[in-house]
């Protein structure tokens, strides 16, 4: 009866974490990441047989779990990626409750009170709807600082073995789990305990960092052969001028474990490996500053929220002990608050007036007008990969030629479509144009090409129908 009654907790946990989430998809807010995600998955399960992915095909442990999804469920007008965020953020929550229960002698109360606190936090919240790599993340990270305080307490085979199964998920999880990884190495080498470092620094650090090792390796190889790019982002400038902004929001996620820290400052055996925590979200910070894989410093800061629970689990006891650490987090929860308007990117800020109760807009909304126009339509040429919005809008991908093609490919090379419509989306304010088929016919960006009429225009876009007067 012990694993139904976790199961069916976790399930209640989870259809409880999609409340936020409806929330704020009420009043308008998508993220980007929950759109790219969704609508990958809709073309590769509901899309043009011959479709060939050109765009990365990272990360690939929440994206595979999520195909599954897609092609048992044969698509659903709500985003799967949000259920399987909150799937994900229902385990981490019964996780945390029981290993405060059971690892760190709470009561059922106390512990119950730390969990809700902590999944309130607004970051936590905002990481939810970010979709379910940031919470594939999360999780990773707290395997991690956890094993990493038991390898310093205890050693043992099995600890090392879950901390290389934590780096695993975080790397596979999001494009900053491979920063959060490299990250983790000062850490290791600060937490370990020093008899291993005597034996066998090498085969120490090799046999947690093994599976990360394969597992990239491995990525970077399929990478090749499919000539895609490894991320799906791009390595751009980052959008905040002020570099402190992801430290500062870091900061406010910590006063938990840094007070457990000053606490338990003498003894070494505990200190140290909870300061490695620290150093590792320092270290992820600043090679996402020279790699902005995240530009946003909240989400940057959202694995120190694995960080909680375990410091939480050393919280010295005493007759009233959830009370001082129920005021830390809402401390934590009130300075995510903050974080989130004053250093959060454009996202975290649309989420926090979603969250308020204003409305928002959301680049699916923008294409329902189109996708509403392109429903009954047929063999219409669209940029999938450029264009998730579009895809996600209308929910299916059967009428579109897409790359994979070869009348698609031909278009890029100059030649006449042999479709009935051509599908563009404009955006003046880009830099570059990033449809790939309106890179290849520039002049429909203006209707000056002959070989189309224009059928549909919006702010955004453009549908073309193919004349073919002139055929032959």
């Amino acid at each position: 009866m012990g694993l139904v009654w976790k199961i069916a907790l976790w399930l209640l946990v989870s259809a409880a974490m999609l409340l936020p989430i409806a929330w704020v998809e009420g009043h308008g807010f998508l993220s980007s990441a929950t759109i790219q995600m969704w609508a990958k998955a809709i073309v590769l399960t509901d899309g043009p047989s011959v479709f060939r992915a050109t765009d990365a095909f990272f990360p690939p442990l929440p994206f595979a779990i999520l195909l599954v999804m897609q092609w048992l469920s044969g698509g659903t007008g709500i985003p799967l990626p949000h259920v399987l965020s909150a799937a994900v953020g229902g385990l981490l929550a019964v996780a945390w409750y029981h290993n405060l229960l059971n690892r760190a002698a709470y009561d059922r109360v106390s512990a119950a009170l730390v969990v809700l606190l902590l999944v309130l936090n607004p970051i936590f919240l905002r990481a939810l709807s970010d979709g379910p790599s940031m919470m594939f993340l999360i999780l990773g990270a707290w395997l991690f600082f956890r094993g990493l305080v038991n390898i310093r307490l205890f050693g043992t085979a099995p600890d090392m073995m879950k901390v290389g199964l934590a780096l695993l998920i975080a790397t596979m999880s999001h494009e900053l789990g491979v920063l959060f990884a490299l990250a983790t190495l000062p850490a290791l080498v600060l937490a370990a305990r020093p008899s291993l470092m005597m034996v066998s620094p090498w085969g120490y650090l090799v046999s947690m960092f093994f599976p990360v090792i394969a597992a990239v390796l491995s990525l970077f190889f399929i990478s090749a052969v499919l000539k895609t790019d490894f991320f799906a982002v791009q390595m751009l400038s980052p959008d905040i001028a002020w570099a402190g902004a992801t430290f500062v929001a870091i900061l406010c996620l910590l006063p938990v474990p840094l007070m457990v820290i000053l606490r338990l400052l003498p003894q070494a055996r505990f200190s140290m490996p909870l300061a490695g925590i620290v150093l590792t979200l320092a270290g992820m910070a600043l090679l996402n500053r020279a790699y902005p894989v995240q530009p946003d410093p909240v989400l940057v800061a959202a694995p120190a929220l694995g960080a909680i629970p375990v410091a939480a689990r050393w919280w010295p006891r005493a007759a009233l002990r959830a009370l001082p650490l129920a005021a830390l987090l809402l401390v934590s929860a009130a300075l995510g608050g903050w974080a989130m308007g004053a250093l959060g990117g454009p996202e975290s800020r649309a989420w926090l007036q979603a969250a308020r109760g204003g409305t928002v807009t959301n680049p699916v909304q923008d294409a329902a007008p189109v996708a509403a126009f392109l429903r009954d339509r047929e063999q219409v040429f669209a940029d999938v990969e450029r264009h998730p919005d579009l895809v996600a809008a209308l929910g299916h991908a059967r009428n579109f030629i897409a790359a994979g093609d070869p009348a698609y490919d031909r278009v890029l090379f100059g030649g006449r479509p042999a479709g009935e419509f051509v599908v563009v989306g404009v955006d003046e304010n880009a830099p570059v144009v990033r449809d790939r088929l309106l890179r290849a016919l520039p002049r429909l960006k203006n209707n000056k090409d002959s070989r189309f009429d224009l059928v549909y225009n919006s702010e955004n876009w453009m549908v073309y129908r193919v004349n073919r007067a002139g055929d032959t």
